[in-house]
């Protein structure tokens, strides 16, 4: 008998919590009433931000907190190795997941969609997706393409969306102005599907879209009920950004990373989010 990769374990069992979470409604879990959210931008592996992420959700004491992860893969080569090994930091939070199943939640990223479609995305020159792979295989050896499958389903497992009682949609991103069709907002209430990240694809457009604006904004605001967004995918060097009256993004990729922080029964407005930012670096 086979003895399963521990980590494909581990990755398999984050998956199982991902999909069967009670509150979760196709591609959109809605969080309940009295939950203290704490949401944060990309990570793509950056490790010093993690852990103090962690740290600061301190989730063993606080029952009500829920933390919202963001494209955790992808981060600069490791300086002793030279690979990628991001994989690191997403184990850490398949087994936050696994420990803590209610609190964590994880939102779909346009990083993690090119990684399970066998999409590539080029950044300095380099092929993340490739250079993931190489770093788990490295990392896992033998069992590499094992903990590859697992973290494929891991991946995917994540909803699209993450709503609070306060009317607040936390996403990757949103589909772009012209692609704004009642068929993206049709895919949150089902199941997101690999063909569905696929270019041209309704799940695509919730993870790659761009350009976005208050006009589109408050178009989607009015089909699902919310009233305001916090996304995550834009490159943004001051951590944070408020996009439109009723949408900001975060990162917490850099130095200058930042996270929300914020009650889930209550509204957000532009001037109550830039209140509810945190700068990671001064987290205690």
């Amino acid at each position: 008998m086979t003895v399963p990769n521990r980590a494909a374990d581990i990755f398999l069992q984050a998956a199982s919590l991902c999909r069967e979470d009670a509150r979760r409604r196709g591609s959109l879990i809605e969080l309940e009433d009295g939950c203290t959210v704490l949401v944060a931008g990309d990570i793509h592996g950056h490790r010093a931000n993690f852990s103090r992420i962690v740290s600061y959700a301190h989730l063993a004491a606080d029952p009500s907190r829920r933390l919202v992860l963001q494209e955790i893969i992808h981060g600069p080569p490791d300086a002793r190795t030279g690979h990628d090994r991001s994989v690191d930091l997403l184990l850490r939070a398949a087994r936050l997941k696994v420990d803590h199943p209610e609190q964590v939640l994880f939102l779909l990223g346009n990083h993690d969609a090119s990684q399970v479609t066998g999409g590539e995305i080029t950044k300095d020159g380099c092929g993340v997706c490739e250079a993931f792979t190489k770093g788990v295989r490295y990392a896992f050896g033998d069992d590499g393409d094992e903990v590859l499958a697992a973290v494929g389903e891991f991946l995917l497992s994540a909803p699209l969306a993450v709503r609070t009682p306060g009317g607040v949609l936390m996403s990757h991103s949103l589909p772009c102005p012209d692609k704004a069709d009642d068929a993206q907002v049709e895919i949150l209430h089902r199941p997101c599907t690999l063909d569905d990240l696929r270019r041209g694809r309704s799940g695509y457009e919730w993870v790659w879209g761009r350009r976005q604006d208050a006009g589109l904004v408050d178009t989607l605001a009015e089909k699902l009920g919310v009233e305001f967004f916090v996304l995550g995918h834009y490159h943004i060097e001051t951590g944070y950004e408020v996009i439109c009256p009723r949408a900001a993004a975060l990162a917490s990729d850099s130095p200058h990373g930042c996270v929300a922080e914020f009650s889930g029964d209550e509204p957000l407005t532009s001037e109550t989010f830039e209140a509810a930012v945190r700068r990671i670096i001064a987290l205690r």
